[in-house]
């Protein structure tokens, strides 16, 4: 008997005709190793650049790379649509924020590994392979930090301790102590050299496990801006999992992309977020304890202000500008 369908088995001119195999489904896309996800908002200047940078990094790598736009009047969506067939664009309802915007991408998500990610960075090679390299050491890790750099190649801090009331005090009265100071929660530069626990990550570049976002339910979105990465690794450190820094992975990031335009507007957001993480995390003892300082380094700052305008240093615009969002502080 022959076989049905063993075409090799049909003798020569038996008269049979030779029925072709039944044709092959298409070979299933390899499953991402790494998902990154990218909130923009009139990022069109600087998203092009970002996303070269990532399928360039490293090739061998099956990348799941997922743009959530926050309603760009700049062409942001359309410009990674055009040029960048691979990446997949979410367009939001509206400028919905940074932590609601990444709850998007990580929903979309599909890899083991989620990579939060600025639109203002570039990965330098070899950099995404690193930072999974690094993480897949640590089964206890939730959260990763890469080693950024500014554009001319000098350390940026990228992680800090958590945010404490003798910070805050610092925020208002800085000549006291200097920004990079280790009473201001920021890390030695010495301590970017080796890789080690870290207590929050700048969300520039974070590497989150997948398990992690599940367990936590990722960014909380009443922050509007500030504050939300602080939230989500204490979160992440408070369900038991270890955040840790490599040097071995480096990602340029511009910073202050989005904020630097309205100084004032991002003073009134920060002051805000800060004020529910310590309500947040803390509790009201302290939250009142901010509060209290922060209605005194106002009217410090107020001053300043005013001394300045008398002395013509800043115009009446900016002046009136720097009131309204002390205001505006005082009243949140």
């Amino acid at each position: 008997m022959i076989a049905a369908g063993n075409a090799a088995a049909q003798p020569a001119g038996s008269g049979t005709p030779h029925m072709p195999s039944p044709e092959q489904p298409p070979a299933a896309a390899p499953a991402p190793q790494l998902s990154i996800i990218i909130v923009t908002h009139n990022s069109a200047g600087v998203i092009g650049a970002c996303l070269r940078s990532l399928y360039r990094s490293d090739p061998a790598l099956v990348l799941e790379v997922i743009v959530v736009d926050n309603a760009s009047s700049d062409g942001t969506a359309d410009l990674v649509q055009q040029q960048f067939a691979n990446t997949r664009v979410i367009t939001a309802n509206g400028n919905t924020g940074y932590a609601a915007g990444n709850n998007l991408g990580f929903a979309a998500a599909r890899a083991p590994w989620l990579l939060m990610l600025n639109p203002d960075t570039e990965a330098r090679a070899g950099a995404l392979q690193a930072m999974l390299t690094a993480a897949d050491r640590r089964p206890q890790l939730g959260m990763l930090a890469p080693r950024l750099v500014f554009a001319d190649g000098s350390l940026q801090h990228s992680t800090f301790r958590f945010p404490n009331i003798a910070q805050a005090f610092y925020g208002f009265f800085e000549k006291l102590v200097p920004l990079n100071s280790v009473a201001n929660g920021r890390y030695p530069a010495a301590a970017y050299e080796h890789e080690r626990m870290v207590e929050h990550i700048l969300g520039a570049a974070i590497l989150v496990r997948r398990t992690l976002w599940q367990q936590t339910g990722g960014l909380d979105e009443g922050f509007a801006l500030y504050f939300e990465e602080t939230d989500w690794c204490r979160r992440a450190q408070l369900a038991g999992w270890q955040l840790w820094y490599t040097p071995d992975a480096v990602i340029m990031h511009i910073g202050a992309h989005a904020t630097s335009r309205q100084p004032e507007r991002s003073a009134v957001l920060f002051a805000r977020s800060q004020a529910r993480f310590f309500r947040k995390q803390y509790g009201a003892g302290w939250y009142l304890l901010l509060k209290l300082i922060t209605v005194a380094g106002l009217l410090y700052w107020l001053a300043r202000s005013l001394y300045a305008g008398l002395r013509q240093r800043i115009d009446g615009a900016t002046l009136a500008r720097r009131c309204a969002s002390y205001w505006q502080i005082l009243g949140s």
